[in-house]
């Protein structure tokens, strides 16, 4: 069976959940949640005791020296670099090889001293310090499979620096990823060596400093590293650094797959879309892995739907199928979670790699030279990564921007705006927002490793660009996750909207039929047209509503009110009473429920299980409310208009902007609060059994449409 991308996110989860300290690394059994976790919050890693991995690297070590002892040529312990591999040194100047490689090496571009200690500053020009702690751990892990003649000494004091949290501030931009991620790593190996010129990041979260490697050495009592011949080439000629930005950034990109799934559940409720299109069947007889898992997910999501259409249901009264926003959504995702299944798999593989040159076979005493630090494996997850935020982009724009768009949104008011259309446009920025979001995704879409130029005295031809690619798609996971928050906020405005909508119109339509009903006493019609004619005036009213969301309320229903005359074969062509007084009552009506459900409503039991879940934890944990529309503006004052319902104004200060509100759910994406409902919503799904769920006419599962 194919994996599935749920069942990674899950295990990804618990394994960050069920972490325990400290972390110990052993060359062969690194993963992407540890990378993931250490790199965000830090802790303390060790190096495995295991007699079989001390062995291999004291065994790789002694290999080297013995042939040293024999007057053996060895690339980069006594020969120069790449296209200056043609010099020798002596065997006296070994260790001072190893002190110009890594001096060549520091050459990037940071902020002089003194260095701002605002962490939100070293960012613009150097990397971020979780990307600094996981290519600590992620290097560690590599020289400790033994092939890179770095004593396990130094591999100990690397792993009690990430320990303690001091962290070389490495330079953002200079790597190509060819010979690995060279430069970066330099800093790595210049804060082991003491270097009073490298700056690194040391002290508690709350009150991190920039200080002299030197002085972060002396701090916890460590002696600086004198290298001995190759390990700084150990240390440096590898792929850790766009290794730890891609680990990081894929962690997050499986997460935000899995909730833009669920996103697409909520808005098929919230433009009341159909389950069909997520039927097993459909699947079945096109069974790529990858759409048939996005469907299934989907498909559960929606168990419980009193808004969803149910199965083998179409639309009658709009559209008769969904808009592919929403119906091919199983073949639009599919093909992407298939990359991202591979992306996971390539890493994976990546962080327990040896990925250095030359290679020593402790075993045989045989020295390889090879090119295992091209990092074009990193740059391939990447590459995949970014084409897919792109397409789950591209399709949360067009979700978006149709369900706030009264021609396609079945009966919702113009920008979800529950106050009056022509003063109010609630969600119209964030609808233009929401294109500049796509807009720069689509450009960062584009590849990065088809931009490479020969480099190093044209000896590094071919260099993978792994760490800008990186760079690149950790930005598109930025801007997903502010557009997924734009949708969670919109989707649940949406749904309160329509469980808004609901309410009023249960109460229109009795008041509507009993008016009806004693019209038609009054004038004598016999009973048999009684029901007919309450019917053919309640179509045409519930049909109104969906067509004149764009007006203001007291000019929708006395249009719709008026025009319902034609519906009843005459009989009320001539009854102004009948129209104004149900003019009144429908205006009435409508302010109270609006009034009443901005005060107290909740939509949960109209929703599916997922957006259930989703909605509760926006509305009730982050405590983001329903939008009231320009009374919510900080600056509103109360018109004094006693007829206007929405005249009772909170305290400006209480107040905040549409953007705060979307800023509150990004961070909950952004720090993976939203996580756990998230897999709360995926585990529950999985227990769903797909086939066994009712093909009910009124719902996905006894709902009623």
């Amino acid at each position: 069976m194919a994996p599935k991308h749920a069942d990674l996110v899950l295990a990804q989860w618990e394994a960050t959940k069920q972490h325990s300290s400290p972390v110990i690394i052993d060359g062969q059994t690194l993963y992407l949640a540890t990378t993931a976790l250490i790199g965000r919050r830090g802790g303390h890693v060790s190096l495995s005791e295991a007699r079989n991995v001390l062995d291999r690297i004291d065994a790789c070590v002694a290999v080297l020296n013995h042939q040293l002892q024999e007057g053996k040529t060895v690339y980069g312990v006594n020969t120069g670099y790449g296209g200056s591999a043609d010099v020798r040194c002596s065997f006296g100047e070994m260790y001072k090889l190893q002190q110009a490689f890594i001096q060549h090496l520091n050459c990037g571009v940071i902020p002089i001293s003194p260095v701002p200690a605002s962490d939100q500053l070293a960012h613009s020009a150097s990397l971020k310090q979780e990307w600094v702690r996981a290519a600590m751990l992620i290097r560690a892990n590599t020289v400790a499979r033994g092939h890179s003649c770095v004593r396990s000494s130094t591999i100990r004091t690397l792993l009690e620096l990430l320990s303690h949290d001091i962290l070389p501030v490495i330079p953002t931009r200079g790597s190509i990823s060819a010979s690995g991620d060279l430069s970066p790593l330099s800093y790595v190996a210049g804060m082991l060596e003491g270097n009073p010129a490298i700056y690194c990041w040391s002290g508690p979260p709350n009150n991190r400093q920039i200080i002299p490697a030197s002085q972060a050495l002396s701090s916890i009592g460590i002696k600086p590293t004198v290298f001995e011949p190759k390990e700084a080439l150990g240390l440096v000629n590898g792929t850790a650094i766009s290794a730890a930005a891609a680990s990081l950034t894929l962690a997050s990109m499986n997460n935000i797959l899995s909730l833009s799934q669920l996103l697409t559940a909520m808005n098929v409720e919230a433009v009341l879309g159909t389950a069909t299109s997520f039927a097993p069947f459909i699947s079945d007889i096109r069974p790529h892995p990858g759409q048939a898992q996005v469907a299934s997910t989907i498909f559960g999501a929606l168990e419980g739907s009193k808004l969803a259409t149910g199965l083998l249901e179409s639309h009658t009264h709009t559209l008769f199928q969904d808009r592919y926003s929403l119906r091919t959504v199983p073949q639009w995702l599919g093909p992407f979670v298939e990359d991202i299944l591979l992306a996971n798999e390539q890493l994976k593989m990546e962080l327990n790699s040896t990925t250095d040159n030359p290679l020593i076979d402790a075993s045989t005493g045989d020295i390889y030279h090879g090119g295992n630090f091209q990092a074009v494996s990193v740059t391939s997850a990447m590459e995949k990564c970014r084409l897919a935020a792109q397409a789950i982009g591209r399709m949360l724009f067009y979700q978006f921007t149709e369900m706030t768009d009264p021609t396609k949104n079945r009966g919702l008011p113009p920008n979800l705006c529950v106050d009056e259309p022509s003063t109010s446009f609630t969600f119209k920025g964030v609808d233009t927002n929401m294109a500049g979001y796509i807009s720069e995704l689509s450009f960062l879409a584009n590849p990065v490793h088809n931009h490479v130029v020969s480099a190093e005295m044209g000896n590094q031809a071919l260099n993978s660009l792994a760490l800008i690619s990186a760079r690149y798609t950790d930005t598109t996971v930025d801007i997903l996750s502010i557009m997924c928050a734009c949708t969670l906020y919109g989707t649940c405005q949406a749904l309160d909207l329509r469980a808004m909508n609901r309410i009023f119109e249960s109460k229109l339509k009795i008041a509507v039929n009993d008016s009806v009903l004693d019209l038609l006493l009054i004038i004598g019609v016999g009973e048999d047209w009684h029901r007919k004619a309450q019917n053919d005036v309640w179509q045409f009213v519930a049909n109104q509503l969906i067509k004149t969301t764009t007006l203001d309320s007291k000019d929708r229903f006395a249009q719709i009110m008026k025009e319902s005359h034609a519906s009843s074969d005459g009989l009320l062509q001539h009854l102004s009473t009948w129209t104004t007084k149900n003019i009144i009552t429908s205006l009435r009506l409508f302010n109270e429920t609006r009034q009443e459900y901005i005060k107290s409503g909740d939509a949960s039991e109209l929703l599916g299980r997922a957006s259930k879940r989703l909605y509760h934890f926006v509305r009730k944990e982050l405590k983001v409310p329903m939008h009231k529309g320009v009374v919510d503006h900080p600056m509103y004052r109360a018109s004094g208009d006693p007829s206007n319902v929405f005249e009772r104004v909170e305290d400006p200060a209480m107040k905040r902007t549409i953007g705060h509100w979307i800023s509150v759910i990004n961070e909950a994406v952004k720090d993976e609060t939203i996580m756990e409902v998230v897999v709360e919503c995926l585990k529950e799904g999985m227990n769903a059994e797909p086939e066994l769920m009712p093909q009910h006419p009124n719902g996905v599962s006894n709902g009623v449409h």
